[in-house]
């Protein structure tokens, strides 16, 4: 009977251990946070969008501060290969500067990242601590990013 209570309080132990993944966990206290799907969809349909009216006039509606591209913190975002900004729905003043070399808080090249990864694999998850405009706080974050033609797409989502 011991080893079957010891058995039972280890197993609550590990269970209680094991990390939720923020695709997995629910905070009631924040229900307008944005999730994986919600992301995934907004990025794929600006794919299509700046596919049908081409890279400029994508851009400037991703820049729109009014427009449906961007959502508090959800926001769509563009790079070149090289970089530069071409779109960033939350700061459109950001636009056509160099980002090549911006870290997050805990020292990733993200532009890095999310360049190589939609390159390597033509889109992808990177994970990374950024700032949440919308708490002020730092936060973990996962874009979705997508590369389209000499550009790559994306928007995150904070953790729960």
């Amino acid at each position: 009977m011991y080893c079957t209570r010891l058995g039972a309080a280890l197993l609550g132990v590990c269970l209680l251990s094991t990390p939720v993944l923020a695709a997995e966990a629910k905070d009631t206290t924040q229900s307008a946070r944005h999730g994986f799907e919600e992301v995934q969809a907004m990025v794929d349909d600006a794919v299509v969008f700046m596919k049908k009216v081409g890279a400029e006039k994508a851009f400037a509606a991703f820049n729109d501060p009014k427009g449906k591209w961007i959502k508090g913190d959800l926001y769509i975002f563009a790079f070149d290969a090289k970089g530069v900004y071409q779109a960033s729905g939350f700061r459109p003043e950001r636009t056509g500067s160099d980002s090549w070399e911006m870290t997050d808080a805990a020292g990733l090249k993200v532009v890095q990242e999310i360049i190589k990864k939609a390159k390597r694999n033509g889109s992808g998850l990177v994970d990374y601590l950024w700032k949440n405009p919308a708490t002020g706080k730092l936060e973990n974050k996962t874009s979705y990013v997508v590369q389209v033609g000499e550009y790559v797409v994306g928007a995150g989502f904070y953790h729960r």
